[in-house]
């Protein structure tokens, strides 16, 4: 790494007036100076381009698109228009504190590491923050492959820095137009092997949960989210040992979806997932463990539901 490398940040957004001048701001604010922020507009229709183009700050490109709502193509473009030698993404709703660049630069030069994460803080639409116990994050170094495939590191896009030349061999955010939002994940899956990581314990970044953040939008259901993020990452040929947990844990996942939809009573959508995931090649202890929770909860809700009746 260069002494002083540049640091391309990137920001897709959409509609996100009420955020997204906070979030660059929070760019504009670090203590590491280096940097260029590209902005993907995808066919914001609020005035967004406008609004960033009156800040006046020459380091700060908008680029404006029509509209396509993959988050995937939308980080590749601005990482494509950029020249730096890290890349850093930040949602558009969301804010870095201060130091943040600094220092994750400082940990991925000291340790060599490929890419870097961090601790996060957890906010409200109105800025005020939501307590997370600090065991809730697993932050993880070196060489966590496995640990990625299990889905156990705590890593969330607004915290994540990477060397180009890594997300380059990466084949940076998959573009599978089944996969619009959640290849955030899956990226990390296909970085695994190729360079360690390292996670810096600070809390680098606030994350803002609120009603209309894109991982809330979702029409797939977590588990099946989970299943289709391990299927693109098969359709990539990792090597056989990673093939065959993330085959295993695509059938579990499949399984568990199931077990949700048994649950609500949605018989048809259960017996289609539960389907899917035997035929993927699921263990017995997976898919019985997963039936049973479904009866189980399903039977939990209907007694409930009779109560307040």
């Amino acid at each position: 790494m260069s002494e002083d490398p540049l640091v391309t940040v990137v920001m897709p957004t959409w509609n996100r007036l009420p955020f997204v001048e906070e979030a660059v701001r929070s760019v504009i604010a670090q203590t590491y100076r280096h940097w260029e922020l590209i902005v993907v507009d995808d066919g914001s229709t609020d005035g967004t381009a406008d609004r960033l183009q009156a800040l006046g700050e020459r380091r700060l490109k908008v680029i404006s698109r029509p509209h396509a709502g993959h988050l995937g193509e939308l980080r590749n473009r601005g990482a494509a228009a950029g020249s730096g030698e890290l890349i850093a993404f930040l949602d558009s709703d969301d804010v870095w504190l201060p130091q943040k660049l600094e220092v994750q630069i400082n940990a991925l030069r000291e340790s060599g590491a490929g890419w870097c994460y961090s601790r996060f803080e957890v906010m409200d639409a109105d800025c005020r923050t939501i307590p997370i116990p600090v065991d809730k994050f697993c932050l993880l170094s070196g060489d966590i492959m496995r640990e990625l495939l299990i889905l156990k590191p705590t890593v969330r896009t607004s915290t994540f820095v990477v060397r180009r030349n890594v997300f380059d061999a990466a084949g940076g955010y998959s573009e599978d137009p089944r996969l619009p939002t959640g290849g955030d994940y899956e990226l990390y899956l296909r970085l695994g092997p190729r360079a360690r990581a390292v996670a810096v314990p600070d809390a680098l970044a606030r994350y803002r949960e609120h009603s209309n953040r894109t991982s809330s939008l979702r029409r797939t259901g977590p588990h099946e989210l989970t299943a289709l993020i391990y299927e693109v990452f098969l359709a990539c040929g990792p090597d056989a040992s990673h093939a065959r947990l993330a085959r295993r844990l695509r059938a579990r996942s499949l399984a568990d979806a199931g077990a949700q939809f048994l649950s609500a009573g949605k018989l048809g959508r259960a017996a289609l997932l539960f389907g899917r995931s035997a035929q993927h090649g699921a263990e017995l202890k997976d898919w019985a463990r997963a039936l049973a929770r479904g009866v189980r909860d399903g039977a939990l809700r209907r007694r409930d539901g009779s109560k307040r009746a």
